[in-house]
């Protein structure tokens, strides 16, 4: 394949990369250079330094568990990215391990975006313009041209989680388009507990209230900014826990929808504490 360089950029707390790193290196497209960022908040900030240590025309973003699911999974991002200069951001559909336990493929089963249907056909999947939202491509595996990261500057190095939705919507305002390749997918695990699930969840409500707080215009949750509307947001998501195990909705999800999720409530009302936290400032 005649193609540009190609730098993988891997944000990782505890170092656990050598899996990740075996399976890059086999690839049929492997990366020229491979920049692990060890132990840096938030992961906005890790993946600003590893980009700062490449010098590759082209970057892969691929999170520390996350593996590979073909070995022709580079080749096949970076080939759809090269198809047209309209095109800013390629990702793979994302998958539970073959091994995955219980508790996780529970978690999947319940909880939106977790993992994705893997697309026949190359699938578009932009992030609005018009309010907030998000793109089915994350962080977790995609790539796209080093010259879209500087035209925008990389991302918020503020924002405790949440950066791919604000990172995004700033690489969509340039007109670029967001494809989800065909026929590839990434291995990437669910939290493995319930006090991880929360907690992750939390985080994430954390990061939305800080991106609520710091870009009212564009994001459609509530504005907490006083600590009564803060105690009156929380009181009505503790009386909406017991009736959202049984009735899906939620701001990133806004359509009903029956079933019993009580996974899914749990999370929704931690993001409901993050997401008050995040209002509050807190880092």
């Amino acid at each position: 394949m005649n193609r540009p360089r190609i730098a993988a950029i891997i944000p990782t707390l505890k170092g656990n990369v050598d899996e990740l790193t075996r399976a890059l290196a086999k690839q049929t497209c492997p990366p020229d250079e491979v920049q692990v960022v060890k132990g840096v908040r938030p992961n906005g900030r890790a993946r600003n330094q590893g980009v700062a240590a490449t010098a590759a025309d082209v970057l892969l973003f691929i999170d520390d568990d996350a593996l590979p699911g073909s070995s022709d999974l580079i080749e096949r991002l970076v080939q759809i990215l090269l198809q047209d200069r309209t095109i800013g951001v390629v990702g793979p559909a994302r998958v539970l391990p073959a091994n995955a336990p219980w508790f996780q493929r529970r978690v999947a089963a319940e909880i939106p975006r977790i993992v994705n249907a893997v697309p026949e056909a190359p699938l578009e999947t932009n992030p609005p313009l018009d309010g907030y939202g998000h793109s089915l491509i994350t962080t977790t595996c995609c790539v796209m041209r080093r010259s879209v990261y500087e035209q925008v500057e990389g991302f918020s190095e503020e924002q405790e989680s949440g950066v791919d939705t604000e990172f995004f919507y700033r690489v969509r305002r340039l007109g670029c388009r967001f494809v989800m390749a065909p026929d590839v997918f990434v291995m990437h695990p669910a939290p493995a507990s319930l006090n991880a699930l929360l907690r992750k969840f939390h985080w994430y409500g954390t990061g939305s209230g800080q991106e609520a707080r710091g870009h009212p215009e564009r994001h459609m949750g509530p504005r907490l900014t006083t600590p009564l509307r803060r105690a009156a947001f929380l009181t009505a998501a503790t009386l909406w826990l017991v009736p959202n195990m049984f009735i899906l909705y939620s701001y990133s999800y806004p359509h009903l929808e029956l079933g019993f999720r009580p996974l899914k409530a749990l999370c929704s009302y931690a993001v409901a504490w993050g997401y008050v936290r995040g209002w509050q400032g807190s880092t």
